[in-house]
This record gives C-alpha cells, structure tokens and sequence, in this order.
C-alpha cells in the first residue's frame, strides 16, 4: 500500500492562518498573537506554533517583531502560498493514485500468471490423456462384413475400433463377442482415437476391392473352364 500523504500539524496552521490572510481576515498590516497565545489557540507545542511562523516568513507573508509577535506582510504572498499548497496535495494525491494502481497492476499481472501456469498445466494433463472418440457405422447390405464373425474379421486388429454395442431391429446388442455375425443394417456403435472412423470406413472399402477382385478371378477362372469344356465337347463331335 502506497503511503498516504498527510500533512505535518506545524504546516496545517501555517495553511490555516494563511488562508485567513489570504480571505482578508486577517490585512495587511494587522499583528498576529504571539507563540504562546497561538499555541494555546490552535492547541499545540509553542515549539509547533514557531515552526509554523517560519514557514510564513519564509513565504514573506509574516514578519516578526520583538515585543509584539507577528505581523502580516502580504495578502497576495498568502495566495500564492495557498494555491501552491493547494497544487503540492494535488500532485501527491496524483502520485498517490498512481502507486495504487501499479501495485493493482502487479496484483493483476500475478494472477495472470497464475492462471496461465494452471492453464498450461491443465492442458499438459489433458494431452497426456488418451481421449475416447465414439462413431457409428452401418452395415451396407453389400458390405464385405456382412455374414462374417467379429473373429473372422479381426475388427480390432484391422481398425484399432472396438465394437461395444451393435443396434439390430430396435435392439441392442452390448459388448458383442468374436462370435457374433454381422447382418445388413447393423449399426455399429464404436470407439476409439480420433482416426479411428476413417479408419473403419478405409478397412471397409479395402475389403470390399479385395471381394470384387475374388470375384473377378472366380468369374475368370468359370470362363476359362467352360472354354476348355467347349473345347473338349467340340474335339469329342470331331472323333
């Protein structure tokens, strides 16, 4: 906390008697009590009220005399001693508000740098967990997986996927074993990393290739056959 700028008793009296001479309460020309009247006055040492009686002659806003105390000099000095005391509290009330809000801004910036250390250790955490990614797949009707048994597929092998649920007819199974067969218009409820969608759908389309390609060689290896049976039947009508 900044400290509070406060004013020494001696100076207050000094910027009382002034302000009164400056009002015109007290003229020009005019004699002031001595110290120990104005110490009893104001309620302070005599010692206070001779310091306070200092600070006027030095401003030449009082003048002491022997045997009569004080006397005032200038209305006009007392005015400009006014204003530049009025002017010193406004600086130091401006010093003041600006130490407070530096030790708010330090206070600021503290907790700013307590939150982003949270925050960063929170995401450190965060990564070095792995997350669980849900999906949902159907089952085409001429998907290569349908008639086949989760073993037979080695699903998780393939995909790194885990089927924990397939939803059949308004049904659901939970946590399906290797045994279990893949029917048309399964849905498959699966979890894994983030990939492991595209990776499914990729293990699809692939064994769906490989399944045509099979065909393509089955159907080849049918043409080939009935072929060399034409041939056969031909050279049989030829003998």
């Amino acid at each position: 906390m900044p400290e509070k700028f406060e004013t020494p008793v001696y100076a207050r009296i000094a910027l009382d008697l002034a302000r009164k001479i400056a009002a015109g309460e007290l003229a020009a020309g005019s004699r002031l009590s001595g110290r120990s009247l104005l110490s009893s006055t104001y309620r302070v040492s005599p010692e206070t009220i001779r310091r306070s009686m200092h600070l006027l002659e030095d401003m030449a806003i009082v003048r002491a005399e022997s045997k009569i105390g004080y006397v005032v000099l200038s209305q006009e000095q007392a005015q400009r001693y006014v204003e530049r005391f009025r002017t010193q509290v406004d600086l130091q009330s401006v010093r003041n508000e600006i130490e407070s809000l530096l030790l708010d801004k330090q206070r600021i910036e503290n907790r700013i740098y307590q939150l982003m250390d949270y925050l960063a250790r929170q995401a450190d955490r965060l990564t070095s967990v792995n997350p669980i990614y849900p999906c949902e797949i159907l089952v085409e009707s001429q998907s290569p997986l349908v008639g086949r048994t989760l073993s037979e597929t080695k699903f998780w092998q393939n995909t790194g996927g885990t089927i924990v649920a397939i939803r059949r007819e308004g049904r659901t199974i939970y946590s399906p074993g290797p045994y279990a067969v893949f029917l048309p218009g399964d849905l498959l409820l699966i979890t894994g990393d983030a990939s492991v969608e595209q990776r499914v759908l990729d293990y699809i389309s692939q064994s769906t290739k490989i399944a045509d390609s099979g065909d393509t060689a089955q159907n080849g290896r049918f043409g080939d056959d009935t072929q060399k049976a034409s041939v056969l039947s031909d050279g049989d009508r030829v003998r």
